[in-house]
């Protein structure tokens, strides 16, 4: 099996299509949503959530079974039916288009493979086996939630913060890397928990 390539999706604004509607859909819909993609799901039928979710304006719902037609200027798909039939009808049509196709559990009929994901804020650590072993990345990934606990997200905050103000300023281009990768070591971030730690401590309660 080839090697994947690693990457980030921008889908903000892109239509992305999710086929099926019940449980299986619903463990993927959330990440869309939180990406901003405009979300559209196919499906006779539809869980309380989607209907729901379609109700407020934040997916479009058709009420019916998949056709060919709905993977027009569609940038992603996921086929999420339960049914190997129809997953493989919309994994078949997006692939002669060049749309990428995630059929849920069904490997074979993957173009990309959803990763264990550690979220901290904007940071984001993914873990792939290539699909060998999706028990081996959930337990690192549990494992890396230890590691990386919610410290990190507001010193991600901070980081960014300090990387604009540089940008904003006058400072020689070798000055600038060599002083981020300085505030991005470990003892900075040490002293950045610790600071943090001394002021929730501070803070009077009751």
């Amino acid at each position: 099996m080839a090697s994947l390539f690693p990457a980030f999706l921008k889908l903000q604004g892109r239509t992305c299509l999710v086929v099926g509607a019940g449980a299986i859909a619903e463990q993927k819909l959330g990440g869309l949503l939180e990406a901003q993609a405009s979300v559209v799901v196919v499906a006779p039928d539809a869980s309380s959530m989607v209907v729901e979710h379609a109700r407020t304006g934040l997916l479009e719902w058709r009420q019916r079974e998949f056709i060919a037609a709905d993977l027009d200027g569609v940038s992603l798909v996921i086929a999420a039916t339960g049914n190997p039939q129809v997953n493989e009808d919309v994994f078949r049509e997006a692939d002669r288009r060049g749309i990428l196709c995630n059929a849920v559990d069904e490997p074979e009929r993957c173009h990309f493979y959803y990763p264990a994901v550690v979220r901290r804020g904007d940071l984001q650590i993914a873990i792939s086996t290539n699909g060998k072993s999706p028990a081996l990345a959930q337990r690192l990934r549990v494992e890396l939630e230890a590691l990386f606990d919610s410290t990190y997200a507001d010193w991600l905050q901070w980081l960014g913060q300090v990387r604009d103000l540089y940008f904003r300023t006058h400072v020689a281009r070798e000055q600038r890397v060599r002083t981020l990768h300085q505030i991005a070591s470990r003892p900075v971030f040490e002293r950045f928990r610790t600071s943090r730690r001394s002021a929730t401590s501070e803070v009077p309660h009751g």
